[in-house]
């Protein structure tokens, strides 16, 4: 991998897909930082407090559909209402283990999401996704 991106955010309530996913951003060097929340709410919060005390904002943010608190819809539906200017800086990547195909169409209907992914990810994918990220 060529680009490696300054941070990525994991958005996902189960721990062991957390542990999976940095363990390979990690490995193939994709992000120099990683960081993780565990539901919808949280990454609201996070980014709100990045927008607050003016830190780097995630490239990417790797987002799961089904988390307790807040799921992955409804913190589109919130992430909608931030600045353009936010938005424009955060590529968004659904991660999921959701088969049911309505959420792929779904997914696919939003302007917002750049993939949708099934986890876990591996090094050809992390490239793709690379490859969509603004140079």
């Amino acid at each position: 991998m060529h680009k490696k991106l300054k941070r990525v955010l994991l958005v996902d309530d189960d721990d062991d897909a957390n542990h999976i996913q940095e363990r390979l951003i990690k490995k193939h060097g994709f992000a120099e930082k990683i960081d993780k929340v565990w539901n919808g709410l949280e990454a609201l919060d996070y980014l709100n407090r990045c927008i607050e005390q003016q830190e780097p904002l995630p490239e990417i943010i790797f987002l799961d559909l089904n988390m307790p608190k807040m799921d992955g819809w409804t913190f589109l539906e919130k992430y909608n209402l931030l600045s353009r200017d936010v938005k424009m800086k955060i590529e968004l990547i659904i991660l999921t283990s959701s088969i049911n195909p309505d959420d792929a169409e779904r997914a696919s209907r939003n302007p917002e999401i750049k993939g949708y992914k099934n986890k876990f990810l591996d090094k050809q994918q992390l490239e793709e996704i690379l490859k969509l990220m603004p140079t």
